[in-house]
């Protein structure tokens, strides 16, 4: 579906004609027999953004960069969740000597009220392409979903001055972070300890695709296991939004398990 269709929002009426406080959300669709599909149905004071706007607002960040090599990244779009994303090879850090990680920004929106929608920074590990996302990592600005007057030029002037500065400094720190999971190679009890304590909430068919990743193509130490969850779930063939979500959790609860190797 083009996550850039022509969307609507229209009042809903119960049977016996009465006005419903929620509202349709609808995306134009040349394959539905009616040319639109529902989305979800939004409280009354929800403001709905395109995701045209949501794509324009990061490539201004971009643009008011001067960074001239800014590249497409992913973009995602189930109908409901978009997510999108740049990077560039201006600004990056080393996890070990020769071992990179670029600078990204992403964005996610919502048609139907279940992501906020944000601008932040993430990650991407050189080597691999593989995207490290974190809530409780990297810097975001969140952009109210209400019908207040919303200044876009405002929110993006707030979006730039939070990633931009310190973007080099931000990514070091992050990569130093999680450098020491090279450090830590892994014994069985080891991955009991990670899986109890910091992964505990992926399923057992998602763990287990992570640990057959990690067996079979990683290296055997904490760093192996993080390439492990961020390539499952940033290469997925049958990508699904869970993929974005279970790639933060997964990052982060690495990046706990490698503060906590840190102070040992």
């Amino acid at each position: 579906m083009n996550p850039y269709s022509h969307i609507a929002v229209t009042t809903l009426f119960s049977k016996d004609g009465m006005k419903s406080q929620g509202k349709s959300v609808r995306i134009e669709d040349a394959e539905s027999k009616t040319g639109w599909n529902e989305l979800g149905v939004v409280s009354p004071n929800y403001l709905l953004v395109h995701n045209t706007q949501v794509k324009e607002t990061v490539d201004t960040i971009a643009e008011r960069s001067k960074i001239n090599d800014w590249k497409p990244g992913k973009q995602f779009f189930d109908g409901r969740r978009f997510v999108y994303t740049l990077t560039t090879d201006t600004i990056t850090a080393e996890i070990t000597k020769g071992d990179i990680v670029r600078f990204g920004l992403i964005a996610y929106n919502s048609y139907d009220g279940s992501r906020a929608l944000s601008v932040g920074m993430y990650a991407e590990h050189l080597v691999c392409s593989n995207g490290m996302t974190s809530e409780m990592y990297f810097a975001k600005h969140s952009f109210r979903h209400n019908q207040g007057n919303i200044s876009w030029g405002e929110q993006t002037e707030k979006a730039f001055a939070l990633l931009l500065p310190n973007s080099h400094t931000r990514l070091t720190r992050f990569a130093k972070t999680i450098g020491a999971l090279k450090e830590k190679d892994l014994v069985i009890n080891d991955l009991q300890v990670i899986r109890e304590a910091h992964l505990k909430d992926l399923s057992a068919s998602l763990w287990g695709k992570v640990v057959d990743r990690y067996l079979s193509h990683e290296a055997h130490n904490a760093f192996g296991l993080l390439d492990a969850c961020t390539h499952s779930f940033w290469h997925h063939e049958k990508e699904s939004f869970s993929d974005y979500r279970n790639n933060s959790y997964a990052t982060d609860g690495m990046i706990n398990y490698a503060q906590l190797l840190s102070k040992n």
